[in-house]
């Protein structure tokens, strides 16, 4: 018999002493373990070492450590994998693998998020580890970032959803604005948001504070940061708004496009500032001409909307540009040319002044580079984004 016969056999062994067997692919041990031949659980595993073949070495080291949901063995060459999730929990990551078993360490586990050594990721996964037997309003220790700073958190089992303990954070919301909602107490920075119903969390950023704090999610953001290397991308795909706070990009209007059939939002808001110049700060209108507007820079539409009635400026707008919707060109939004790239060029008054950018070259705010009109030159910190809400 050959090495690797050996192997398998002795693994079927052990599998065999845990049960009397249920059946060629489960088998339970006085309901403490069940065993699934050829199947582990991928992307999971917190520790891993060598055993002895045929041994409970395995099954002993997880019963033993707290963290430990669940184990997969590789039989040939007997090496255990210590998981911190079960496949309930994770059934995405529950995959095929020829050279495995997978066993589940039973009732007898500790329950998922109920000490701080072993938090959950979202009120989902706790949800689904007990399956759906869980009561709303109970505190867990949760990590949705996998950071390594667990914190309490109280989750709601119907929404799936969670709150800090002081009530300050959401968890698993679909937008910046429903975490806004669920409290008043909340600062600008980075949140987790499931923009899809069962997806994944997306980590964007939110502004609590501006229009009333009412919660807008961060979609482009140009910051000039080395004067010598002006530069921004374009992207393609609303999942790089993850990056907005930490990199130049604007997205195209495709992505725009896709980011508006996942989040229904109902209005955009242009920033822009220069520290030696003025600020450009709108939002539309929430009326059909604002709704007009984001149509077209999201893409539902190539029509250019009409600019009076369908904005309202900020108290720190200080424009030339919105003090006259009359002046802009042809009386509209955007410019003539139809394309993926409406963020580029917002909006202007011919001649004068303008949302404009390209390249390295042209980065104006309510200016224009010209020998013959108003154009204020670049500092650190001058800015151009957009919102959505």
């Amino acid at each position: 018999m050959s090495g690797r016969q050996a192997s398998f056999f002795t693994a079927l062994f052990f599998i065999s002493q845990l049960s009397s067997g249920n059946g060629s692919q489960q088998c339970g041990a006085g309901g403490d373990l069940y065993s699934i031949y050829q199947m582990m659980l991928q992307g999971h595993t917190y520790k891993s070492f060598k055993t002895a073949p045929g041994t409970p070495e395995c099954r002993e080291a997880c019963l033993a450590d707290v963290k430990c949901q669940s184990y997969n063995v590789v039989m040939f060459i007997a090496i255990c994998e210590l998981n911190n999730r079960t496949k309930e929990a994770r059934p995405e990551d529950f995959v095929t693998n020829k050279d495995r078993y997978y066993m589940a360490k039973g009732p007898k586990r500790v329950p998922l998020g109920s000490i701080r050594e072993l938090p959950a990721e979202s009120c989902k996964e706790i949800k689904a580890s007990k399956g759906g037997r869980v009561v709303s309003g109970k505190i867990y220790w949760m990590d949705s970032t996998r950071s390594g700073n667990s914190i309490l958190a109280r989750c709601d089992m119907k929404t799936e959803g969670c709150k800090d303990v002081n009530h300050f954070v959401w968890r698993r919301c679909h937008s910046c604005e429903e975490i806004r909602n669920a409290s008043s107490h909340l600062k600008d920075g980075e949140y987790w948001i499931a923009l899809k119903k069962n997806g994944s969390l997306l980590k964007v950023y939110c502004d609590m504070t501006t229009d009333g704090g009412r919660g807008w999610l961060l979609v482009s953001n140009v910051v000039v940061g080395n004067l010598s290397l002006l530069q921004f991308s374009e992207e393609s795909s609303y999942h790089e708004i993850s990056k907005c706070h930490n990199k130049s990009l604007l997205l195209t209007t495709d992505a725009m496009k896709e980011l508006r059939t996942h989040l229904s939002f109902t209005q955009l808001r242009f920033h822009c500032s220069k520290n030696k110049g003025r600020t450009l700060h709108l939002t539309t209108a929430g009326n059909s001409s604002g709704e007009a507007v984001v149509q077209y820079f999201s893409g539902q539409t190539d029509a250019n909307p009409k600019a009076c009635g369908s904005f309202v400026r900020m108290n720190d707008d200080n424009s030339k540009l919105a003090a006259d919707c009359n002046q802009w060109g042809n009386k509209e939004w955007g410019y003539p040319f139809k394309g993926k790239k409406r963020n580029l060029f917002v909006a202007r008054v011919h001649g004068k002044y303008r949302w404009f950018l390209k390249g390295s070259s042209r980065w104006e705010c309510d200016d224009l580079i010209n020998n013959d009109t108003e154009h204020f030159g670049l500092s650190t910190g001058d800015f151009w984004r957009v919102f959505v809400r």
